[in-house]
């Protein structure tokens, strides 16, 4: 709904934002391979990646009401985390509203915290599919917030420049790919690691789906061209549905 509302006003200006970017978004080798960013193509990436969140934090509830799982909650902990996207759309509120320079500031630290949230929830559900043993939610979504967290408040920011997908410069950029491919790595193995040692088939097919999904977001919240914004919308769609048809069918044999 915030993000309807204010699109009226931003949309005319995403054309020579974009144009006006310090550089290309963190994309990877992918971007250099593709043609110059097209003007809109973030804010769709902003607008799908919240629609995402919202179809399947409600899929999640209606499909897994009952299941007490807590890989299953840090999953929907990890899909959840795409809302905080919509807080890229303070670049082209500050052009347009003059907003002091604090807000980007604050909204650029809540996105970094979103992102490493994400990631962690997500390594987090692998080490318990895995078999790390967790009686109550707390004892691991706690730590998780608070190492994202701190992430989010120790990592340099540059709220005046921005990047082709309208995400405010942050320091140490390679550092941060780096760890987002590690811990998805390191996710799926678990789920590898978990379908092995625990006997259970389905993890193996739900870590070709977190697998997908990780990958479809890395294309979705870098995303510059409309090429990037299909296929990583496509991965991620269809990763998130892969995974949670095999979590699905799974409780309902057990």
């Amino acid at each position: 709904m915030v993000f309807a509302i204010f699109a009226r006003d931003t949309l005319p200006v995403y054309g020579d934002l974009v144009g006006q970017a310090s550089q290309r978004s963190g994309g990877g080798f992918i971007a250099a391979l593709l043609p110059a960013p097209a003007p809109y193509a973030a804010f769709a990436g902003m607008g799908t990646a919240v629609l995402f969140a919202f179809v399947s934090q409600v899929l999640l509830f209606y499909f897994f009401e009952k299941t007490q799982a807590i890989e299953v909650r840090l999953l929907a902990t990890f899909l959840f985390s795409f809302t905080f996207e919509i807080l890229r759309i303070v670049i082209p509120l500050k052009t347009v509203m003059n907003l002091s320079g604090y807000i980007p500031v604050i909204a650029s630290r809540l996105i970094v915290f979103g992102r490493f949230y994400g990631l962690f929830a997500l390594f987090a559900a692998g080490l318990c599919v895995s078999g790390l043993e967790i009686r109550r939610e707390e004892t691991i979504i706690f730590p998780v917030a608070m190492a994202a967290l701190l992430f989010a408040l120790r990592m340099p920011i540059d709220s005046f420049y921005y990047d082709t997908s309208l995400y405010p410069l942050a320091g140490f950029p390679r550092t941060f790919g780096i760890m987002n491919a590690v811990i998805v790595v390191l996710s799926f193995l678990c789920f590898v690691s978990g379908a092995y040692t625990r006997g259970i088939r389905e993890y193996y097919f739900i870590a070709l789906g977190v697998l997908a999904a990780a990958i479809g977001r890395r294309l979705l919240l870098t995303a510059d061209t409309w090429v990037m914004l299909a296929a990583g919308s496509g991965l991620l769609f269809f990763g998130a549905w892969y995974a949670g048809i095999q979590f699905r069918r799974m409780y309902l044999w057990s």
